[in-house]
């Protein structure tokens, strides 16, 4: 085979292996946990049920084998044809729903990153690709000003926790100098919400983290399909790399230990009253050290090969 076949054959495999993350994460997301191999496994048994149900009943009906064989087929395939359809639009409307989740949690932690500073910067810019105009910084209690619709707008920033709400008390100065500058149309955004009484009692754009991500979608700066699938296989990866870490197979003194062990346990069990017990342990011991050597072994030819490629 050569280099170009074995890329492509590679290539080919990684993509389906992808595959197989993404729909075993989908699927454990939706059936709460459950694994892909156990939900086809229910599907398998429900769909064999049906089956004999409808054949049971075709036969008691006709008293025909054949008549009710063919009679089952054709139910089963119609049953088949809509229970996939179904699944297959179910399926697309949950993974939407999935990513736009993922995305979420994305976005929070992108700005649980951000200083005050930093924050205010993403607003801006946030502001500038929705409303397509340019926005200025103006003082402590207004962020910035800038013009929508030929009107003048003053904008105030909020970085905070998702759980505290924006409440009155926070946006009191703003509206003060709002008042000052006889600025008549303004803007509070905040990654967190605003409280019932802000809602109620001030006439100005409230732009709290749900339209923040609407905002994101709309000027296509939210986590797209693609980026959210990357970040899936990114956990997949860091949570198999914990798991070898915390089981710590791969380490080279463990074969050494198990091995020497192993001839430890077989040179005593002569000396001891139950020489077969010893032995036998020796045995498995000197296995499991020959285990963990074949498989670094493998590993070693499998990273050689995929630094050639």
């Amino acid at each position: 085979m050569t280099m170009d076949g074995l890329t492509i054959f590679k290539d080919y495999f990684n993509r389906i292996r992808r595959e197989i993350i993404l729909n075993s994460y989908y699927m454990q997301k939706v059936k709460n946990g459950k694994t892909m191999r156990a939900s086809f496994l229910d599907w398998i048994f429900i769909t064999v049920a049906i089956g004999i149900f409808f054949l049971v009943n075709t036969f008691n009906s006709t008293k025909h084998v054949l008549i009710s064989i063919i009679s089952t087929g054709l139910l089963m395939l119609i049953y088949l044809f809509v229970l996939l359809n179904w699944k297959a639009k179910t399926r697309i409307k949950n993974i939407t729903n999935i990513n736009k989740e993922m995305g979420k949690k994305e976005v929070l932690k992108e700005i649980a990153k951000y200083s005050n500073d930093d924050f205010l910067l993403y607003v801006k810019n946030l502001l500038e690709k929705y409303y397509k105009t340019t926005f200025f910084e103006f003082d402590y209690n207004i962020d910035f000003i800038g013009e929508i619709n030929e009107e003048i707008y003053g904008v105030k920033c909020f970085k905070n926790s998702l759980e505290n709400k924006i409440a009155l008390k926070d946006i009191e100065n703003y509206i003060v100098q709002m008042k000052e500058k006889n600025i008549q149309e303004g803007i509070i955004v905040t990654n967190s919400y605003f409280s019932d009484e802000v809602k109620e009692k001030t006439n100005y754009l409230l732009i709290d983290f749900n339209q923040i991500i609407e905002m994101l979608v709309e000027t296509k700066q939210f986590p797209s399909h693609e980026q959210i699938e990357d970040i899936i296989i990114e956990k997949y990866r860091d949570k198999r790399k914990n798991l070898k870490g915390s089981l710590s197979f791969h380490r080279k003194d463990k074969i050494y230990k198990f091995i020497l062990l192993g001839i430890g346990l077989y040179i005593v069990s002569s000396h001891v009253a139950y020489p077969l017990y010893y032995r036998i342990m020796a045995f498995i011991s000197i296995l499991a050290g020959l285990i963990i050597g074949v498989y670094n072994l493998i590993e070693y030819f499998k990273r050689t090969m995929e630094n050639r490629i």
